[in-house]
């Protein structure tokens, strides 16, 4: 059952079903993740060759045996074109902190989200790579 649909139910009823709440538990960050790669038609090997960090972390990120840092979720939604709220769920479900507008780099970030830009001129403006 997708978030949207357990908010409504939520939402309808008088009595919280936590069986539902039990029943539907949010997806893994690496599954999320291969989900919206897909979508986006991102191969995981570009996206691990674009990120610059040990080969066999890439490859235990993507699989789902080491979660990212926070800093590593930004590049990768920069870097796949997520729009914001798919970034913060990326971000929730890796038990990271969420984008705060307020922050000058999460500022930045977000702006890169909402207008895209080529990868390595998006990193120099949010982190001055």
């Amino acid at each position: 059952m997708k978030t949207e649909e357990i908010e409504a139910r939520i939402r309808r009823t008088k009595r919280l079903d936590m069986n539902m709440i039990a029943d539907n538990p949010p997806p893994e960050f690496s599954i999320y993740l291969q989900e919206l790669l897909k979508e986006k038609s991102v191969k995981r090997s570009t996206l691990i060759k674009a990120l610059n960090v040990d080969r066999n972390y890439r490859y235990q990120m993507m699989n789902g045996t080491r979660t990212p840092t926070r800093v590593q979720i930004l590049h990768i939604a920069v870097y796949c074109k997520f729009d914001a709220k798919q970034t913060q769920r990326l971000l929730n479900l890796a038990g990271r902190e969420a984008l705060y507008v307020r922050r000058p780099e999460d500022a930045k970030t977000m702006h890169c989200l909402e207008h895209p830009m080529e990868y390595k001129q998006a990193c120099q403006f949010i982190w001055g790579e």
